[in-house]
Protein backbone atom coordinates (compact mmCIF):
# COMPACT_ATOMS: atom_id res chain seq x y z
CA UNK A 1 0.00 0.00 0.00
CA UNK A 2 2.88 2.33 0.67
CA UNK A 3 4.21 1.86 -2.87
CA UNK A 4 0.80 2.64 -4.36
CA UNK A 5 0.75 5.98 -2.55
CA UNK A 6 4.21 7.03 -3.73
CA UNK A 7 4.79 9.36 -6.66
CA UNK A 8 8.44 10.26 -7.39
CA UNK A 9 7.73 13.88 -8.35
CA UNK A 10 5.18 14.63 -5.60
CA UNK A 11 6.14 12.46 -2.63
CA UNK A 12 8.72 13.31 -0.04
CA UNK A 13 12.03 11.56 0.53
CA UNK A 14 10.91 10.14 3.87
CA UNK A 15 7.71 8.28 4.74
CA UNK A 16 6.61 8.30 8.38
CA UNK A 17 4.53 5.25 9.29
CA UNK A 18 2.80 5.54 12.65
CA UNK A 19 2.10 2.65 14.99
CA UNK A 20 -1.21 0.91 14.61
CA UNK A 21 -4.09 2.75 16.38
CA UNK A 22 -1.99 5.89 16.84
CA UNK A 23 -3.26 9.25 15.57
CA UNK A 24 -0.91 12.22 15.37
CA UNK A 25 -2.36 15.70 15.93
CA UNK A 26 -5.85 14.42 16.77
CA UNK A 27 -8.57 17.04 17.04
CA UNK A 28 -11.98 16.83 18.71
CA UNK A 29 -13.78 17.44 15.42
CA UNK A 30 -12.29 14.79 13.15
CA UNK A 31 -9.51 12.40 12.34
CA UNK A 32 -6.60 12.05 9.95
CA UNK A 33 -6.36 10.28 6.60
CA UNK A 34 -3.70 8.30 4.83
CA UNK A 35 -2.65 5.70 7.36
CA UNK A 36 -1.71 2.36 5.86
CA UNK A 37 -3.53 0.20 8.37
CA UNK A 38 -6.55 -1.83 7.18
CA UNK A 39 -8.89 -0.22 9.72
CA UNK A 40 -8.15 3.21 8.24
CA UNK A 41 -8.44 2.21 4.60
CA UNK A 42 -11.77 0.36 4.84
CA UNK A 43 -14.43 2.35 3.01
CA UNK A 44 -18.11 1.38 3.10
CA UNK A 45 -19.73 1.79 -0.31
CA UNK A 46 -23.41 2.28 -1.09
CA UNK A 47 -24.80 2.19 -4.63
CA UNK A 48 -28.37 3.20 -5.38
CA UNK A 49 -30.44 4.70 -8.14
CA UNK A 50 -30.74 4.23 -11.90
CA UNK A 51 -29.10 1.10 -13.26
CA UNK A 52 -28.27 -0.37 -9.85
CA UNK A 53 -29.32 -3.91 -9.05
CA UNK A 54 -30.77 -4.35 -5.53
CA UNK A 55 -28.72 -6.58 -3.26
CA UNK A 56 -25.40 -6.87 -1.46
CA UNK A 57 -21.85 -7.51 -2.57
CA UNK A 58 -20.07 -9.70 -0.07
CA UNK A 59 -16.72 -10.00 -1.84
CA UNK A 60 -13.87 -7.56 -1.31
CA UNK A 61 -13.91 -4.56 -3.64
CA UNK A 62 -11.45 -1.69 -3.96
CA UNK A 63 -11.50 2.09 -4.36
CA UNK A 64 -10.06 1.58 -7.84
CA UNK A 65 -13.29 -0.22 -8.80
CA UNK A 66 -15.43 2.91 -8.44
CA UNK A 67 -14.43 4.65 -11.70
CA UNK A 68 -14.85 1.52 -13.88
CA UNK A 69 -18.24 0.85 -12.28
CA UNK A 70 -19.43 4.41 -12.94
CA UNK A 71 -18.12 4.23 -16.52
CA UNK A 72 -20.00 0.98 -17.03
CA UNK A 73 -23.21 2.45 -15.61
CA UNK A 74 -22.89 5.48 -17.91
CA UNK A 75 -21.88 3.28 -20.85
CA UNK A 76 -18.75 5.30 -21.51
CA UNK A 77 -15.10 4.37 -21.92
CA UNK A 78 -13.18 3.75 -18.72
CA UNK A 79 -10.63 6.41 -17.75
CA UNK A 80 -7.22 5.78 -19.31
CA UNK A 81 -5.52 5.52 -15.92
CA UNK A 82 -8.07 3.12 -14.48
CA UNK A 83 -6.65 -0.03 -12.91
CA UNK A 84 -9.81 -1.41 -11.26
CA UNK A 85 -12.68 -3.54 -12.49
CA UNK A 86 -16.39 -2.76 -12.65
CA UNK A 87 -18.38 -4.21 -9.76
CA UNK A 88 -20.68 -6.33 -11.90
CA UNK A 89 -22.95 -7.33 -9.00
CA UNK A 90 -24.38 -3.79 -8.70
CA UNK A 91 -25.07 -3.22 -12.41
CA UNK A 92 -28.48 -4.25 -13.81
Amino acid sequence: MLNNGYHPKRSGDIQVILKSNYIDAYSKTGTTHGLWNPYDSHIPMLWYGWGIKPGRVLRETYMTDIAPTLASLLRIQMPSGSVGNAISEVIK
